[in-house]
């Protein structure tokens, strides 16, 4: 599986976990973000390896402070993310095409469409009201982004207050958040 291709998805992932005050593993925070950017770190399993995505703090780029995240795979490999929200958007820094990539705009309605800024992939957002099973548990209320590449379509969760909280392919559970740090 093309490495970019999970790195992009898991920045769907995108946000670090670490219970804040009043949050449930479970429930999340019920006025919170969908894409917080404030979480400090999570442990995210993908496939049949798992990675701990924490936050740096911040870094300049093209004269926009973002924030850098650090994603650290089993196998030692490293992975940065830079993620900035303005104007009700979260967007994503593109190291490698020096641009910005729309993330999730609360402003975005069921069935909404958007590119990722190199065209390799198309987001729309499926649901508001979606569910996902996880070996640690049921969620409801989430959003649904699907993402689909050239051979490979995701669906990603994300959970209010918690951010990224799995993915399926194809109806199958390829990843989830777990508490276990």
């Amino acid at each position: 599986m093309n490495k970019s291709i999970i790195i992009l998805f898991l920045f769907i992932s995108g946000l670090s976990f670490s219970q804040k005050e009043g949050q449930n593993f479970c429930k999340g925070i019920e006025n919170g973000s969908y894409f917080p950017l404030d979480i400090k770190k999570k442990k995210i399993f993908w496939y049949d390896t798992y990675y701990f995505e924490e936050q740096l703090g911040t870094k300049e780029r093209n004269g926009k402070t973002y924030i850098e995240y650090k994603q650290t795979w089993k196998n030692g490999s490293v992975d940065l993310m830079y993620l900035r929200e303005a104007d009700s958007k979260v967007l994503e820094y593109e190291d490698g095409l020096d641009q910005e990539t729309t993330r999730y705009s609360s402003q975005f309605e069921e069935g909404y469409s958007w590119r990722k800024a190199d065209k390799m992939a198309v987001y729309t957002i499926l649901s508001y009201d979606g569910k996902l099973k996880t070996p640690y548990c049921a969620y409801d209320k989430l959003l649904v982004i699907e993402a689909k590449f050239k051979t490979v379509t995701y669906e990603f969760y994300y959970l209010k207050g918690l951010g990224y909280i799995g993915a399926t392919q194809n109806d199958t559970l390829v990843s989830y958040i777990t508490p276990e740090m």
